[in-house]
């Protein structure tokens, strides 16, 4: 008798410790972020998507709105590893020269910009902040292509970082 309720008292404790969720990781939203963008963009590239693997992205310093808790190194580490996680990826550089050759056919460079410009959105536990992700993506011989992604995150799910001087 003893046993079973010992046994019961654990099971009740069990499940009781099953429903508490435990706090977002803060790089989850960013994660999560990220692979939505990495999703959409290889969705309807601007090359033949069979061509996807032989693609080199190189990227540029993203830039973030000054209102969100997120460094440029940070959104581009992130894209970067988005990119890299599809089953078809390209290969991604956070890195871009000055210029690049008009002879380099395969390589992209991809600027990120990520702002911030309506109100925040107030809810009864929390605060939204509407965002606007835009990628442009060039090509030396002048070809250009832009993609863009709007929704709402929290802010405070974000990792927060900030630049070294």
């Amino acid at each position: 008798m003893k046993s079973l309720i010992t046994g019961l008292v654990l099971l009740m404790l069990g499940g009781c410790a099953g429903l508490s969720q435990s706090p977002p990781d803060a790089r989850e939203a960013l994660k999560g972020l990220a692979a939505n963008a990495a999703r959409g963009l290889l969705a309807s590239p601007p090359w033949p998507a069979q061509d996807t693997p032989a693609i080199t992205i190189l990227l540029r310093p993203a830039e973030v709105a000054e209102t969100l808790p997120i460094t440029p190194s940070a959104l581009n580490e992130a894209l970067g590893r988005a990119l890299l996680s599809n089953e078809n990826a390209p290969h991604v550089l956070d890195w871009a020269p000055a210029s690049i050759s008009a002879r380099a056919d395969g390589q992209w460079l991809l600027q990120a910009e990520l702002t911030a410009d309506s109100p925040p959105l107030r809810l009864s536990d929390r605060t939204l902040q509407p965002y606007r992700l835009q990628f442009d993506l060039s090509q030396p011989g002048g070809e250009h292509w832009q993609w863009q992604a709007s929704g709402a995150l929290d802010p405070d799910a974000l990792p927060r970082t900030t630049e070294s001087p």
